[in-house]
């Protein structure tokens, strides 16, 4: 059983199934970040700090900002959990290719984003843009570099193909935690999935208005730009991850209804699982107000008073 000064590190590249693993982290109750790129975070790995104000808050961080730094991390965290996600590297040169074209299109959005990934690229890659020779060598060097730290070291690292079909079966035992009674979560496409919700909020959620985001801090702060953004749940303005049962998430609802007189609540993708695992919430958003939009990208719901059914 994980206790909680044991940290979660998801160590493989981009496009390995990276969202998934912290997706399914955050199901089995291991409050986990996927690509963090707030400037704090930025800041401390620029300087060599790798004890990460974020991880006071988090339990597990996975993609980019962990692969670099894996034996740094295991030094400042002693008895962590590592975990390398992999994928035949054909189909995974091929998505890079396509993810990093993308990156091309949409990051000038956000520059917070932007900074952050040119570091963490630089850093990983050696360069900012896609190169199939490059990124093959860095693949192989990677994986290879990783299983010889943690070689002999079975009760710290596990070495997991998702995209291979792979899940609760080896990441359960492997974290001493029991298997939840939902699929194992496939998060697909994330670069395309995050521009076209972006387009979904302008079409719903008026700019200026005060909304609530339920997205596991899957989307970013750059998301809601111009707009009022409450992370649920929060603490003092900061995300502070899933509702522990049903209750605490209608209670967090209600004061946040009172005390901060948002517009709309936005239930983004990464977060979808909730509505299944909180069906009295789901099921008090669903008779309470109107649903203003629904697909596999984001939820949106109208909490002003002409809203409630």
């Amino acid at each position: 059983m994980l206790t909680t000064s044991q940290k979660v590190f998801g160590l493989g590249l981009s496009k390995t199934g990276t969202s998934s693993l912290n997706e399914a982290l955050n199901i089995l109750g291991v409050r986990s970040i996927h690509y963090p790129h707030d400037e704090q975070t930025l800041a401390e790995l620029k300087d060599g700090n790798y004890q990460l104000s974020l991880l006071e808050k988090y339990q597990g961080l996975t993609d980019l900002p962990a692969v670099p730094f894996y034996a740094q991390f295991d030094r400042a965290y002693p008895g962590s959990k590592f975990i390398l996600t992999v994928r035949e590297s054909t189909s995974w040169l091929h998505s890079c290719q396509m993810h990093w074209q993308l990156l091309d299109q949409w990051q000038d959005q956000f520059p917070e984003f932007k900074r952050s990934h040119e570091f963490l690229s630089a850093c990983v890659y050696g360069t900012l843009s896609f190169s199939r020779d490059r990124f093959a060598f860095v693949y192989e060097a990677h994986a290879l570099n990783v299983q010889r730290y943690f070689q002999d070291r079975n009760e710290d690292f596990l070495l997991l193909d998702i995209c291979g079909g792979e899940g609760w079966e080896r990441l359960c035992p492997f974290l001493e935690l029991q298997k939840p009674e939902v699929p194992f979560p496939h998060a697909n496409e994330w670069m395309h999935l995050l521009m076209d919700a972006s387009k979904d909020l302008d079409l719903t959620v008026p700019r200026g208005a005060t909304m609530i985001l339920v997205d596991e801090q899957g989307f970013g702060k750059d998301f809601a730009a111009d707009r009022r953004c409450l992370p649920f749940l929060e603490r003092e303005g900061d995300y502070w991850g899933a509702p522990a049962d049903d209750a605490t998430a209608l209670a967090e609802f209600e004061r946040m209804l009172r005390s901060e007189d948002p517009g709309y609540i936005v239930i983004g993708w990464p977060a979808y699982w909730w509505l299944d695992q909180y069906p009295g919430f789901s099921n008090h958003l669903r008779s309470s107000f109107r649903c203003v939009m629904e697909n596999e990208r984001v939820t949106v719901f109208d909490l002003n008073a002409g809203s409630i059914l």
